[in-house]
């Protein structure tokens, strides 16, 4: 087996010439330090395994996770699709202020979520995106490409979902003459979140706002 051998130690306070053959930076736990040429998801990206998926621009009327009759976006990694999708990135804008309430968003699951919609499975309705979404390197080129995932806008579900956890943003409501306070929000998961076969994730409100949101994701799609 092939042993990648480095150099403990700190960066170098002067530029090597070119043609110089050094051996690679590592830190203290035989890390190898690296930098980035092209961005983090650039090879991922040019090699065909980035996707993205989003909402109409009319945007969604999120529903409470525990609603079995769901709206909002929905990315389904179905059974035996021999990927798992790890989600890069969310992003939520506002297209109408809510007035109900007060409304943490956040990430629910769907386990056992199977590879189809019919009568008797967890999910007897979905309602697919297929315009809005495709390749991150082609976003031109729209449909679901090579894609393994099913994206969604909303579902009916024989069960309702698992609430997973909190976004780092939500929505607020005041009185016009006090305050308002609705904006858009985006996070990164860095390989925090990944949805295996299987399994649909939900991006959800914990309380009804009455708001409507556009909502994007994207994600990489790697082997098991």
């Amino acid at each position: 087996m092939p042993i990648l051998f480095g150099q403990v130690g700190a960066p170098s306070s002067s530029s090597a010439s070119d043609g110089s053959n050094l051996p690679a930076l590592q830190g203290k736990q035989g890390d190898i330090i690296v930098s980035e040429l092209h961005g983090k998801y650039f090879t991922q990206n040019y090699r065909g395994n980035l996707y993205y998926g989003a909402s109409a621009a009319a945007g969604l009327a999120l529903s409470i996770f525990s609603n079995t009759t769901f709206v909002g976006l929905m990315l389904w990694n179905p059974q035996g699709s021999g990927k798992l999708l790890s989600v890069v990135r969310y992003m939520v804008g506002v297209n109408a202020i809510g007035t109900t309430a007060l409304a943490s968003f956040g990430y629910a699951f769907l386990l056992n979520a199977g590879a189809g919609v019919a009568t008797a499975a967890p999910i007897s309705a979905f309602t697919a995106i297929t315009a809005t979404r495709g390749a991150c390197n082609n976003p031109a080129s729209q449909a679901q490409g090579q894609s393994v995932a099913l994206l969604g806008g909303g579902a009916t579900l024989t069960t309702a979902m698992t609430w997973g956890r909190n976004s780092s943003f939500g929505s607020g409501t005041g009185a016009a003459t006090v305050s308002t306070l609705n904006s858009g929000g985006i996070e990164e998961f860095d390989g925090a979140m990944i949805v295996p076969p299987g399994t649909v994730l939900a991006f959800t409100s914990a309380v009804l706002d009455g708001g409507t949101y556009t909502q994007s994701a994207i994600w990489e799609e790697l082997p098991l």
